[in-house]
């Protein structure tokens, strides 16, 4: 009698292995153990992408002769001393350090999740069982495996199944969002800018991190596509990691990320991509309990290849791309910012409003530089439509930011005069604060491009012809007359002295 207590209390210990277990087994318990029934369990998660795997990993021994005992045995060897211990974390803790599961063990089947399934395996022998995650997307930081005993007591009878164990419960993901801003923007607006031929506009790339110490990744990209409109600056970039609340806690060592340039050139897309390294990814640094954000910062400066066109000149972020260590990748779609700019033209005509060739324009700044005609950032000469295109020194096709500019009329067309006052051209856009239509425009000059008309008015010189010739030429003739008379008598003096 002595020894089958003994046997019984020997038992109940090692039965309490998991979740539902208890911490003790009353010793006057009436509930008898039926050794000779089956046990079954049911598997749900209700997130995509997970493989599970089951397997038996101890079987429950009873013997019905002297000595009289119920025990496990292990069928993995690495957790035979933590089965006799009868400790649920440390067979835990000891099955999840065991890379690759002996063939002892005995594999119950696979469980791959999904938002519906669940799956129930029935029929089996008593003893111990692990169910471990074999396979699971690239945004999981942790998860915690599961190690169970059927069957269980649970303080008022034996309990041969478990109806449904949650697995996503034991399950810490996060999926990595990722958001590009322009940081000095003209506008207060990080979605937008609006900037002249030439100026520097810079770029940051936010997301969030992925993966964990335990569960590191082995790829982690970013890929951009930039307008032609836009020439990147390749010395310009910087990593950096980020607290929550966008603090910089360190810069990424530019040994630790690459930047590949796989399209550029004159009217093309720019594409790139910045790349954390492999090796970088298995530092623990990434994965530091205060980093949150990478920032992936840059410049680029607007070129004449940009358009003044609603659509702007767009810096799209195609993607961020990150795998962990089984393969498995996931994509983020990125979102686009935009570059706005705008152009002048003057249209040169005479006071008929007939089309004038050859006037001679230029664009200034400031009306002090325009009355002074000097510091002009643009010049153009009307062609034979009177359209005046401007273009800056180097030949590039003028391109501004929305404001207040002043034009001067350099030199008019051979015969006309010259209009002399500085023209104030205003080029007026406004922006909405939702994209719509393809643009963050709500108002702004047709196509991008603000058009003045310049009118000249020929030069008058005092010829009239008829009559009025006629006094010219009498007036001319008199002039000569009296230019003989002053002659001749300037002669006879000289005779009248030499007498």
């Amino acid at each position: 009698m002595k020894t089958t207590k003994k046997a019984l209390a020997v038992f109940t210990v090692l039965m309490l292995l998991v979740m539902t277990i208890f911490s003790a087994m009353p010793a006057s318990a009436s509930a008898k153990l039926d050794t000779s029934a089956t046990v079954g369990f049911t598997l749900t998660c209700d997130k995509p992408g997970y493989e599970f795997t089951i397997y038996k990993v101890a079987d429950l021994v009873n013997t019905t002769t002297d000595p009289y005992e119920t025990r496990y045995d292990s069928l993995v060897p690495e957790i035979k001393d933590s089965v006799l211990s009868g400790n649920t974390e440390s067979i835990l803790s000891a099955l999840d350090a065991v890379k690759t599961m002996p063939n002892t063990a005995t594999v119950v089947g696979t469980y791959e999740s999904s938002a519906e399934a669940s799956v129930t395996y029935d029929n089996l022998s008593q003893g111990i069982y692990y169910v471990r995650t074999t396979n699971y997307p690239a945004n999981v930081k942790s998860v915690t495996n599961s190690v169970f005993a059927l069957p269980y007591y649970d303080g008022t009878d034996w309990k041969y199944s478990i109806s449904d164990i949650k697995l996503a419960m034991k399950i810490t993901d996060n999926t990595p969002t990722t958001v590009k801003t322009i940081t000095n923007s003209t506008k207060g607006n990080v979605n937008f800018t609006d900037v002249s031929l030439g100026d520097v506009v810079d770029f940051e790339i936010r997301s969030t991190t992925a993966g964990s110490s335990s569960l590191k990744l082995t790829t982690y990209t970013v890929y951009d596509n930039m307008s032609a409109g836009l020439t990147l600056d390749e010395d310009s970039f910087n990593v950096a990691l980020l607290k929550a609340d966008g603090t910089k806690i360190a810069d990424v060592d530019s040994s630790y990320y690459t930047v590949t340039v796989t399209s550029e050139g004159e009217g093309k897309n720019t594409e790139f991509n910045v790349a954390l390294t492999p090796g970088y990814l298995q530092k623990e640094d990434f994965y530091a309990s205060d980093v949150y954000y990478t920032s992936v910062t840059y410049s680029a400066t607007l070129n004449d290849a940009s358009t003044t066109a609603f659509t702007g000149n767009p810096n799209e972020e195609i993607k961020l791309v990150y795998a962990n260590a089984n393969g498995v990748a996931a994509e983020i779609e990125g979102n686009t910012v935009y570059v706005y700019t705008y152009a002048i033209q003057a249209v040169k005509v005479d006071e008929d409003m007939n089309p004038l060739a050859n006037a001679q324009f230029a664009i200034y700044l400031t009306k002090a530089d325009a009355t002074a005609q000097q510091n002009a950032v643009a010049t153009g000469t009307s062609d034979a439509s009177g359209l005046v295109n401007f273009k800056t020194a180097n030949g590039d096709d003028i391109r501004l930011a929305s404001g207040t500019y002043y034009i001067v009329e350099t030199v008019a067309p051979e015969g006309y005069n010259r209009y002399t006052e500085a023209i104030e051209v205003k080029v007026t856009a406004e922006y909405a604060n939702t994209f719509t239509e393809g643009t963050w425009i709500s108002s702004a000059p047709e196509n991008g491009v603000a058009i003045v008309t310049v009118s000249d008015s020929k030069v008058i010189l005092p010829q009239t012809g008829g009559q009025g010739m006629m006094v010219v030429y009498i007036i001319a003739g008199a002039f000569a007359v009296l230019a003989v008379a002053v002659f001749v008598f300037g002669k006879k003096r000289k005779a009248t002295s030499a007498q």
